[in-house]
């Protein structure tokens, strides 16, 4: 059953997929029709989930459950994955890739390589104030309070000179 994400509690279950590139705005309406019916729909053994789902920054589509009334099983979030490469496939993205790292420029989404994250920090590309993007984090709570975090604050923080 879909619910305002607002109204969700900290404490529900997020799933964050990040594309490879940015979604334009008749993308960003097809995302929309694809997960509404899927969302609103959505149930674990026969028990409805109260779920929400985002497209933020025109590149994350962000999925979120309140496993508060009932846990989303094994079956429901393999259902939920498929939708999301029907997604996927529709808009010819990449939204598993787990190698890109997303940042913050002028408030537009950038990526590089998760391998690059050394020469990135060298070259002052990415600085200890750069803008991350967490998406490993795994509740709402956490999305509300940390899915943008500085750079130095993040897990690249091991790649910062110290004085």
């Amino acid at each position: 059953m879909y619910k305002s994400i607002n109204s969700l509690s900290d404490d529900s279950k997020i799933w964050i997929y990040q594309s490879n590139r940015a979604f334009n705005d008749q993308e960003v309406g097809l995302i929309k029709q694809s997960l509404l019916p899927f969302i609103e729909s959505w149930n674990a053994h026969g028990s409805d989930l109260n779920a929400s789902f985002d497209v933020q920054y025109n590149q994350f589509i962000i999925i979120t459950v309140d496993e508060n009334a009932h846990s989303a099983s094994g079956c429901s979030i393999d259902k939920c994955v498929g939708v999301v490469k029907q997604i996927e496939t529709l808009l010819k993205v990449s939204l598993f890739e787990r190698t890109n790292v997303a940042y913050l420029v002028n408030d537009k989404v950038s990526t590089f390589k998760l391998s690059e994250a050394k020469a990135m920090i060298a070259n002052e590309t990415i600085t200890n104030t750069t803008k991350i993007f967490d998406n490993t984090i795994q509740s709402l709570g956490d999305y509300r309070k940390r899915w943008i975090i500085e750079a130095d604050q993040s897990w690249l923080k091991r790649f910062f000179v110290t004085a």
